[in-house]
């Protein structure tokens, strides 16, 4: 039997064992195929990485808080991860492979549900594992303006974006500049863990923003428990085309189990919807 497993603490919340179940029936991967969830502590990651690969697990989805310290325990890493330093996809074998689908998701999900207009600049809340992917897909979706805002100027991902910003043409801002920048971007991307269950703050004071003048923005979420945080619901109040986090998460789940398989996956509109619901439905139930 073939097993994969999202590792994080925590990942009690995440759906997705339910996601990949669907996608492997969707594209005809055998039934005797399953994907577990692991809380896994600071100290046991190491020791957890050994155990997957000494079960002969697949591979391996890696969610908050280690998506930047999981790399020192890998082989190899793709391309796109040294551009942006964070994995949250192991593919296991011979050798241990770090890869980063969250950007995928990311792009996948704008190409498909934002607007069709180009992207000038953009908005991105937090400094990250996901900052980074979404960084990465800005540049790919031909976005010149990357604005990244921080809530800790001394956070070691800040401090480690700081010193890339000029190899990565991004600029960096505070909380306090938030506003001023919104006015000026088409896309504005939430990679924070604001509105996740348990952090229901939002990373600024949401009255600060002007009604109307949203409503030319697309707004992406990448947290998808709950499905509608509050700043997803203040854009689409105020008019912004809104991008909950499952799809980001179905996304970059696709591109993951092609990786895990060694096959080019391709899901229809038609099932990503159906998928979609299922997932959304799977949510509620934990409410």
């Amino acid at each position: 039997m073939d097993y994969s497993a999202l590792i994080g603490n925590p990942t009690d919340h995440s759906v997705s064992h339910v996601l990949y179940a669907e996608l492997a029936k969707v594209v005809g991967i055998p039934n005797f195929y399953q994907h577990i969830r692991l809380n896994v502590h600071d100290d046991e990651l190491a020791q957890s990485l050994d155990a997957f690969a000494a079960l002969h697990f697949v591979g391996l989805s890696v969610t908050l808080p280690y998506k930047l310290d999981v790399i020192e325990h890998l082989d190899e890493l793709d391309s796109v991860v040294n551009d942006l330093g964070a994995v949250n996809t192991i593919k296991l074998g011979k050798k241990r492979v770090g890869y980063n689908t969250d950007w995928v998701g990311i792009v996948e999900s704008i190409r498909a549900l934002g607007s069709k207009a180009d992207y000038e600049s953009v908005v991105i809340f937090g400094t990250g594992g996901a900052a980074r992917a979404a960084i990465y897909a800005c540049k790919e979706l031909g976005v010149q303006g990357i604005n990244v805002v921080y809530r800790e100027k001394a956070s070691p991902n800040t401090i480690n974006l700081r010193e890339r910003s000029s190899q990565l043409h991004i600029s960096l801002h505070p909380y306090s500049e938030v506003i001023n920048l919104l006015h000026s971007a088409r896309l504005v991307i939430n990679t924070t863990s604001a509105g996740m269950i348990g952090n229901e703050k939002s990373p600024f004071d949401l009255d600060t923003i002007e009604k109307g003048s949203l409503s030319d923005k697309v707004f992406l979420d990448a947290v998808f428990n709950p499905l509608r945080t509050p700043l997803l619901e203040r854009f689409e109040y105020e008019g912004a085309t809104t991008i909950d986090g499952l799809w980001m998460m179905i996304y970059q789940g696709v591109r993951a189990l092609g990786i895990w398989f060694d096959r080019d996956i391709q899901v229809g509109a038609s099932e990503l919807q159906r998928i979609h619901n299922l997932l959304e439905k799977e949510l509620q139930k934990h409410v």
